[in-house]
């Protein structure tokens, strides 16, 4: 049976400040509050087997080293009366590193079981440091190593960062120099861009296109599911995972001189519209907003969303809805950096609009990461078939519609996963929707192959 202990890992003489959160910062807050208690949900697990395995001490001054690299993981979040918020920046202090000792075949349950429970602790984001440490040793050696991060300090675009940071580390680079050749914007630099001129001016143009586009908005001409009030969760969850979609998207790509990411948003456009009948997808586009001098490095949180809007016509070549869609993803993306509190007052408008509130509870995020596939990958060969399998889902309690997420699976394949409400979705939709992403993109492929 695995042995629990614990050590302090002790951080002095860092970066110290305090001042407004950033728009980040703010925005991933004001989410999290509204799914407390289960606000962990959203907690980002970084784990995994350590090779070959390493003294205590090392793996120590690996992840203190973090703790000097990003100030985002030393940085509390403190709620004002007046609904602000502002951030806290700790020059000092500690955090626990948790500590499982087991012989080596049990490395890596324990591990996994670590992480598990890191994981599924809320923070208080107001009091402690939004990270966790753990550390799984066997013989007098780490042979893993856990460590889970709140979501006001990391999104998923940061967390490649993170991961080649604690690997430098581990080589024995230094703190300084990493954070030093990452030139990256920290949190309090962010928030004091986004006060400046040029942030308002960002703020003003975003807002300007949310307006616009919330317009037009529209709510699906659907029937009610016919379990919608069953008993059991009011949210379900599938995954359909694809190993012919990377091949297939870079056949794409390459044929049309396009991104994947615009490829698989036509394809979800697509699919999404049809389920709703209105001959449009509107929903909240994940934006990393990576794109000013000094973010491209910064952990965050820097993503936030952006009002994506494209009409589809499901008689007209995929060739045409793939540039209407990089337009429409474009405007997106440029209109994704802005101040969340001044947009819910210029949103009140549309409070009674029933498009709008639809619009805004649909989600779409694309978190992967890896080098695109060869075109000519797999050409020769049929792919493995894709699987579909469900799991249980957080519950949104209704402010979510539907969130779909597409994610780099181990092994070449993607996964296109799908939250859905069933007071709004039936399970056959969600099947159908994937179903149907995939194969739209796959007759996109054959298309341009006999091109």
């Amino acid at each position: 049976m695995p042995v629990t202990t614990h050590r302090q890992l002790t951080h002095t003489g860092g970066t110290t400040g305090e001042g407004p959160a950033s728009w980040g910062q703010f925005a991933i807050w004001e989410a999290l509050q509204r799914l407390r208690p289960a606000d962990h949900a959203y907690n980002i697990r970084l784990d995994g087997p350590v090779e070959p395995a390493q003294p205590l001490d090392a793996v120590e001054r690996a992840l203190s080293g973090l703790l000097e690299i990003h100030d985002a993981l030393r940085t509390r979040l403190l709620p004002g009366p007046d609904g602000t918020l502002r951030q806290v920046l700790d020059g000092s202090g500690t955090t626990t590193l948790h500590l499982r000792e087991c012989s080596p075949r049990e490395t890596a349950a324990t591990g996994e079981a670590l992480a598990a429970e890191l994981w599924r602790q809320s923070f208080d984001y107001a009091a402690q440091w939004p990270v966790r440490f753990g550390a799984v040793l066997a013989e007098g050696r780490v042979r893993h190593v856990v460590a889970v991060f709140s979501h006001t300090a990391i999104d998923a675009w940061g967390l490649p960062r993170i991961r080649a940071d604690l690997a430098a580390l581990a080589e024995g680079r230094s703190p300084a120099e990493i954070r030093t050749a990452a030139r990256a914007v920290q949190p309090m630099e962010q928030a004091a861009g986004q006060n400046s001129e040029r942030g308002r001016r960002l703020d003003t143009a975003a807002r300007r296109h949310w307006r616009a586009t919330a317009v037009d908005a529209a709510v699906p001409d659907r029937p009610v599911p016919a379990d919608a009030f069953a008993e059991g969760p009011r949210y379900r969850r599938a995954h359909l995972v694809s190993p012919a979609l990377p091949g297939a998207l870079a056949r794409i790509c390459a044929a049309h001189g396009t991104t994947s990411a615009n490829v698989l948003l036509a394809a979800v456009s697509r699919e999404l519209a049809a389920w709703a009948g209105t001959g449009r997808c509107g929903l909240q586009l994940m934006v990393n907003n990576r794109f000013l001098p000094g973010h491209a490095q910064a952990t965050g949180p820097l993503a936030m969303e952006g009002y994506f809007a494209v009409r589809t016509d499901p008689a007209e070549d995929f060739t045409a809805l793939l540039e209407r869609t990089w337009r429409a993803a474009m405007t997106t993306y440029r209109s994704a950096y802005y101040d969340k509190r001044t947009l819910t007052a210029d949103l009140a408008e549309f409070a009674d609009h029933p498009g709008v509130a639809f619009e805004r509870s649909c989600w779409y995020n694309d978190q992967r990461t890896s080098t695109p596939a060869d075109p000519a990958a797999g050409t020769g060969t049929a792919p493995r078939p894709s699987t579909l399998h469900w799991e249980d889902a957080t519950d949104h309690g209704g402010g979510v519609a539907y969130a779909l997420h597409a994610a780099d699976v181990p092994g070449g394949a993607i996964e296109v996963a799908m939250t859905a409400d069933r007071r709004l979705l039936a399970a056959a939709d969600i099947e159908q929707i994937l179903h149907g992403v995939e194969r739209t993109v796959l007759a996109a492929a054959a298309a341009a192959a006999g091109a």
